[in-house]
């Protein structure tokens, strides 16, 4: 199998990035691309009112990355179906599948992950505040839509809760099954 693009996508405090750095660890020619560090890096302070810069340039990337024969982990809270359509278009150009990666977990959970962050250096970072968390849960556009119309045949779709380990293939492409499995054990001998 190809490589792929493995998109992370859940509310803050889930266990995305931590999942992520797993999986790049122990996957060959995988490379990592966080939004958030893409933000950081182009010095932003706050959260812009319009996103379309930063993913037109993850966008570029992930293509760059996937024509040179890399696969790509991209972390992102990922909520609204719009923008995971485009990932899957990128995917789709690139004639390459996707796995999409959503991490759950309690709210109570995932606030106490988020309250346990360090401070902010004055650089967007990952949310530290646990009252982001509704917000951002209101606006959540569940995955399972992507997968009412045609044209995501090369998209597979997992939950994986970080709370109580439990892996769950909610939807999986033609020739993904044993990749699948490869993740599932990673996440499971890793814990």
């Amino acid at each position: 199998m190809e490589n792929c693009i493995i998109m992370m996508a859940g509310l803050p405090g889930t266990g995305k990035t931590t999942i992520a750095e797993k999986l790049k660890t122990n996957l060959e020619n995988y490379v990592f691309i966080s939004q958030n560090d893409l933000r950081r890096a182009q010095g932003m302070k706050k959260m812009p009112k319009t996103q379309d810069k930063i993913l037109r340039d993850i966008d570029v990337l992930t293509a760059k990355y996937l024509r040179e024969g890399k696969g790509v982990i991209f972390d992102s809270v990922n909520r609204h179906t719009s923008r995971r359509n485009q990932v899957y278009g990128v995917a789709s150009c690139c004639e390459r599948k996707v796995i999409t990666l959503e991490c759950v977990c309690s709210e109570e959970i995932a606030k106490k992950r988020m309250g346990a962050r360090a401070s902010s250096d004055g650089l967007l970072s990952d949310p530290n505040n646990p009252k982001v968390y509704p917000k951002l849960a209101s606006s959540w556009e569940d995955i399972s839509v992507d997968f009412k119309h045609p044209g995501n045949s090369h998209v597979s779709y997992i939950t994986y809760n970080t709370e109580t380990l439990n892996f769950k293939v909610n939807n999986h492409s033609l020739g993904m099954k044993n990749f699948i499995n490869k993740i599932e054990r990673l996440l499971k001998d890793n814990h």
